[in-house]
C-alpha cells in the first residue's frame, strides 16, 4: 500500500510531509478511535479527540520527538486528550450541578424558551465569527451533513484539511459558547 515505514513517519511529518501525515491518519485513526471510544463511551467525543490529536500533531509537528514510533506517540496523545476531557467534564458537571442547585429547573416556561433561543442565537453568532473558509467547511460538515470526503471534493481540498478545519471550529465554538453560556447564566 505505501512504501513509508513507521519508523520514518514521525520524521517525515516533522519535516512537513503531507503524504506521511495522510498515511498516518489512515493507518492509525481507527485503532485510536476505538481506544478513545472504549473509555469515553461516546462516538462524537471519541471522534473529536481523534480530530484534535491529528490537528495538534500537524500544528505542532516540529515538537515530535526524534527516534519515536509514531503509533506510540499518537497513542499517548489520545490517552492524554481522553483524560483531559474526562477531567473537564467532571468540572463542568460540578458547575452545572451547582448552578442547578442555585436555580432549580421547573416546568418549561417563557424563561426556559427564551434561554434556549438565546443559546441557539449565541451558537449561530459564534459560527458566523469563524474565519470564512472554516465556517464554510464547518457548515457543510455539521449542518449539511456532508462527509469530509464530499467536502474535500466540493471545495478542492484534502480530507485532512476538512477534518482539521472542523476540529479547529469545534474547539473555538466550544470555548466561546461555554463563555457565552456562563454570561447568560449571570455568573
Amino acid at each position: 500500500m505505501n512504501t513509508i515505514q513507521e519508523k520514518d513517519l514521525a520524521r517525515l511529518i516533522r519535516e512537513g510531509n503531507t503524504t506521511a501525515f495522510d498515511i498516518a491518519f489512515h493507518q492509525y485513526k481507527e485503532i485510536l478511535f476505538k481506544h478513545a471510544h472504549r473509555i469515553l463511551r461516546d462516538m462524537d467525543d471519541a471522534e473529536d479527540v481523534i480530530q484534535e490529536v491529528y490537528t495538534t500533531l500537524w500544528e505542532k509537528r516540529d515538537m515530535i520527538p526524534e527516534q519515536i514510533l509514531l503509533s506510540s506517540y499518537l497513542y499517548g496523545m489520545v490517552r492524554h486528550r481522553v483524560l483531559n476531557r474526562l477531567s473537564r467534564e467532571k468540572v463542568i458537571e460540578g458547575y452545572i450541578n451547582h448552578a442547578l442547585y442555585l436555580h432549580p429547573v421547573h416546568e418549561p416556561d417563557a424563561d426556559h424558551f427564551l434561554l434556549e433561543k438565546e443559546l441557539a442565537d449565541l451558537i449561530e453568532s459564534e459560527i458566523h465569527k469563524l474565519p470564512e473558509r472554516m465556517q464554510t467547511i464547518f457548515v457543510l460538515s455539521r449542518k449539511e451533513g456532508l462527509s469530509h470526503k464530499e467536502i474535500a471534493a466540493l471545495l478542492h481540498i484534502t480530507e485532512g484539511t476538512s477534518k482539521l478545519q472542523v476540529s479547529k471550529a469545534l474547539k473555538i465554538l466550544k470555548t466561546n459558547v461555554l463563555r457565552g453560556v456562563l454570561l447568560l447564566m449571570g455568573t
